[in-house]
């Protein structure tokens, strides 16, 4: 009988051994798993990188309207194609710290560095910098006193979950007024 018992002891303690080494082994595949899931991601994150700036975002426009000179990078390491959009938003607060209830739309163009309208995506090589302008315009009848905050947006099919913005604040002064 001992040596029945002597011989379980020996097996219970193998299996025990034998599950601790399966649970390391199924935590390192597990971990290697996650590794090799997460890289391509990481990867792709890095290769969709762009950034968006503007020498100035707040301005007030005159009769002739106002020009903002943007600057559009590719970070990335592959040539992508960048969707540009602008649209008038109103968000809490001006830059005044004014309530954003009274803001109104103002007409933007999207122009390349030569004043052209922009209404195709750009493309972009990795590093490439493009210098735009976005144009924006006080339609007919607008009330003076007020705010426009304009979201100038950029986004590549390449990167689904990837966009980058800016605000523009303009505001519109009586002309009259010095």
């Amino acid at each position: 009988m001992k040596k029945i018992a002597f011989n379980i002891q020996k097996t219970s303690g193998n299996l025990s051994s034998l599950l601790v080494s399966k649970k390391s082994l199924g935590t390192s595949l597990l971990t290697l798993l996650f590794l090799v899931i997460l890289y391509p991601l990481s990867v792709s994150a890095q290769e969709c990188s762009f950034s968006m700036t503007a020498t100035n975002n707040i301005e007030s426009v005159n009769k002739e309207g106002r020009i903002y000179f943007i600057q559009i990078q590719n970070n990335g390491k592959e040539e992508m194609k960048i969707e540009l959009s602008a649209s008038n938003t109103k968000p809490m607060s001006n830059p005044d710290k004014s309530d954003s209830t009274k803001n109104v739309k103002l007409d933007a163009k999207l122009l390349n560095e030569d004043g052209k309208e922009i209404t195709e995506k750009v493309t972009l090589k990795p590093n490439e910098l493009l210098k735009i302008q976005v144009k924006v315009t006080v339609p007919a009848g607008t009330p003076y006193g007020v705010w426009n905050n304009l979201l100038l947006k950029a986004s590549s099919d390449k990167c689904n979950d990837y966009s980058t913005s800016l605000v523009l604040y303009t505001f519109i002064p009586n002309p009259d007024e010095k």
